[in-house]
């Protein structure tokens, strides 16, 4: 049975904040890691991002809210209402609480009626995670309404007033690179799908083709992790005496090995090939490539490893990513760039779309093929 997204919500906290105004936010943590802001921007190519705090660095909104807005978003979109979900399948990098699980929280701060409710955990493919999951219970005939939504709330973990404790790399307080860059790149914000056994009647909705989530974890190291205090340490945050002792040797701090994301770039583009020489997909017809990518720069080292390999892609103008306005949210990423581009209409029936999400958590990669279709066909 197809399933098609249907109709489609985001949340993004408070105002756009512009690059000179991050650390009124997230604070000041030593004079290298304030060095670090206009390199890690200019990389990045974001001109404005959204935060869940405030500038008294106090949380505004929780990630168990944003999510539940995007959702109320979504539906208020669509032909249905809350109590007639289905199945509501959730995913985060960081949700609010350890224990239960993203789903019930989000299920419970809408408080629609009782539904099946599914939890996903990674880090950006969480959100990808999800939205499989409701795909393949529409496609089986479990389901009729099931609503994916993925949700980031980083910022929490970047403030000035929590890292006070963390040990300094340097006599001024300035945290270590893995840690300190990030503070720069990530936003907050949640995104939602409504997925279901038809299309809209009125509208263009996306039908799923297909969707792939494949693990490299096998081929690496990890790479993004919260937990640790170094992704070779073998002591997680549990086994510390007390969780001040593993805030203050970072093991509560959100890293990323820098050195490791070469490594990202491989994987993905093998994943891409393998695709496309089993015939998934054709991209000289690709009206657009939706991409979750953390930096610009990010981009243009898959584009030149494409063009070393000769791998056949899509024109650079088919690519589409919003993160100069939105910033850089995560699992939710791809689900505010395709929220943005069917409430822009710049898709038509016919169209076709190879979303991509790669993670380098410990390295995953997923791809989702859609096309645009209307209630009287494929137009």
């Amino acid at each position: 049975m197809p399933a098609y997204i249907t109709a489609m919500g985001r949340f993004l906290p408070g105002e756009p904040v512009p690059n000179e105004e991050v650390e009124d936010y997230i604070g000041v943590i030593g004079r290298a890691t304030s060095n670090l802001r206009e390199q890690t921007l200019a990389n990045a190519g974001i001109k404005t991002r959204y935060y869940a705090i405030d500038k008294n660095q106090q949380t505004r909104y929780s990630n168990t809210r944003m999510a539940a807005e995007a959702v109320r978003a979504a539906v208020a979109r669509s032909e249905i209402q809350l109590d007639d979900i289905d199945l509501i399948a959730a995913g985060s990098t960081i949700p609010d609480l350890i224990a239960p699980g993203m789903a019930s929280m989000v299920h419970g701060e809408l408080g629609n009626a009782p539904c099946e409710i599914v939890s996903t955990h990674g880090v950006c493919n969480s959100g990808m995670m999800a939205l499989k999951n409701a795909y393949l219970q529409i496609n089986v005939g479990e389901k009729r309404n099931a609503i994916a939504v993925a949700c980031e709330n980083p910022t929490r973990s970047f403030k000035s007033i929590r890292n006070s404790d963390v040990r300094p790399v340097d006599e001024e307080g300035s945290l270590a690179l893995e840690m300190a860059f990030l503070r720069y790149m990530l936003s907050d914000g949640a995104g939602a799908a409504l997925v279901q056994d038809r299309p809209a009647s009125a509208g263009v909705s996306l039908r799923i083709d297909w969707l792939t989530l494949t693990s490299y974890a096998n081929t690496g190291d990890t790479c993004m992790y919260f937990g640790l205090p170094n992704n070779t340490s073998t002591k997680a945050w549990w086994d510390y005496d007390t969780p001040a002792d593993a805030l203050a040797d970072g093991a509560l701090s959100l890293r990323q090995n820098l050195a490791l994301l070469p490594h990202l770039v491989k994987v993905g583009i093998d994943e891409y090939e393998r695709l496309l020489a089993a015939g998934r997909f054709d991209p000289h017809t690709l009206r657009w490539l939706p991409a979750h990518y953390s930096s610009e720069r990010m981009k243009q080292m898959v584009l030149r490893e494409m063009a070393r390999r000769g791998t056949p892609g899509p024109p650079v103008d088919v690519w589409y990513s919003n993160l100069p306005q939105v910033g850089n949210i995560g699992c939710a990423s791809i689900y505010v760039i395709l929220e943005e581009i069917l409430s822009q209409g710049l898709v038509n029936p016919g169209d076709t779309m190879l979303c991509m999400v790669p993670e380098s958590g410990r390295f995953s990669v997923s791809f989702m093929h859609l096309t645009a279709v209307t209630a009287g066909g494929e137009g």
